[in-house]
């Protein structure tokens, strides 16, 4: 039995020991990984800086909110009143001797700013030119002003003469009947375009410096007038043009707009006896006293101004006067310079005044206007020039 139960002792303890083991490697397995706890703090450590900037914020507000009024009660125990030093002012004995004169004055009505000339320093800057003595050989700088004008403001428009055009209706007997003729004359305004003269190269920048040759004085004569005849009036009929310049004749308006003139011929007077006796007595067999009603339409192609329209009554053979455009004369005198007088100046032609460029850019019966020339430099300004009767005025 000894032996039996040594055996069963023995046999015992191993198969403890065994299933020990056995618990033993059961219990064996993956080990918990510290990072991955790490990682979800990681996760959270935005939300844990943003928490702690705000309650220090909230911290800093408080102390700072404390400090200003720690420093409001300190102000409000340290302020005093504010004293007035001095005496009162005694307008009576010490304001000024006019100063009820000044305020009557402007209570009433202010001195008037004159504003005549282009040098009047109101709205315009100080001009100052620079003035070469020949008799010294220096150069003097002198201000422009309206006592002493330089400049264009020393320019004066001295005359304006008119370019003419001629409009006739005649009346004739011609196979035995009354016929009607119309007579456009254009001698005086159309000029020499710039485009066509003719200079030497070196030259040719001063062009429009130069006067323009009317086209009369150039044998283009023919051009400058229209005569038409078979006219029957109608008040339905469209206007029929009336003037030199078209078609192939006018070569010339490849560099200028083309003017026209149209006749509406509308009714006229019938000739009495005694005018058509008259008539046959006349060489040109002219028909006198025929009332002529028309409408007369002028204007440019492609122009700035619309084409215009006119209510006519003419008489036969009496012609109609109008107005195509103006030819200026200037003069320029300073108290550093000669009197000089400057002629036949046209809409676009330039001159130079104390070194700076302008250009005609219009006229009319009683005014010139001139602008400083950007492409010579200037500043675009515009200067408008009455026509000067008589004395020349104070002022420019």
């Amino acid at each position: 039995m000894g032996f039996l139960d040594s055996i069963l002792k023995k046999k015992g303890a191993e198969g403890e020991q065994a299933e020990g083991s056995v618990v033993e490697e059961a219990s064996v397995g993956p080990k918990p990984n510290p990072l991955a706890k790490l990682k979800g703090v990681l996760n959270h450590l935005e939300k844990i800086i943003l928490g702690l900037v705000l309650v220090g914020v909230a911290v800093l507000s408080v102390k700072q909110l404390l400090n200003a009024k720690k420093d409001m009660s300190v102000i409000d125990e340290e302020s005093t009143d504010v004293q007035l030093m001095g005496r009162m002012l005694n307008l009576a004995e010490e304001r000024p001797s006019n100063l009820i004169d000044l305020v009557n004055k402007a209570l009433e009505k202010p001195d008037a700013i004159n504003l005549e000339g282009t040098n009047h320093l109101v709205f315009n800057p100080r001009v100052w030119k620079e003035i070469f003595m020949t008799n010294t050989g220096q150069a003097l700088l002198v201000m422009d002003s309206p006592n002493e004008p330089l400049g264009i403001s020393a320019l004066r428009v001295t005359g304006i003469t008119p370019n003419k055009a001629y409009l006739k209706a005649r009346a004739f007997i011609g196979g035995g009947f009354v016929r009607h003729e119309f007579t456009w004359v254009d001698q005086d305004y159309p000029v020499q375009p710039y485009a066509m003269m003719r200079l030497a190269p070196q030259m040719a920048p001063l062009r429009t410096f130069l006067p323009q040759q009317p086209l009369s004085r150039l044998g283009m004569a023919p051009l400058l007038s229209a005569r038409q005849t078979g006219w029957t009036p109608s008040t339905n009929s469209p206007a029929r043009p009336l003037h030199g310049f078209m078609g192939n004749n006018a070569y010339w308006l490849r560099f200028n707009p083309e003017f026209e003139l149209m006749v509406a011929f509308k009714k006229f007077s019938p000739a009495t006896p005694a005018q058509l006796g008259g008539a046959r007595q006349s060489p040109a067999q002219t028909i006198p006293g025929v009332v002529y009603e028309m409408d007369v339409i002028q204007g440019t192609k492609g122009g700035v101004y619309p084409y215009e329209t006119n209510s006519v009554r003419a008489v036969s053979d009496v012609p109609i006067e109008y107005i195509r455009g103006y030819v200026a004369s200037f003069a320029y005198e300073t108290k550093y310079h000669k009197k000089l007088e400057l002629a036949g100046f046209r809409e676009g032609r330039r001159l130079m005044i104390d070194g700076e460029v302008f250009r005609v850019f219009r006229i009319t019966g009683d005014a010139v206007s001139l602008v400083s020339d950007t492409e010579y430099g200037g500043n675009g300004k515009i200067y408008d020039k009455p026509l000067q009767r008589g004395a020349p005025p104070v002022r420019p």
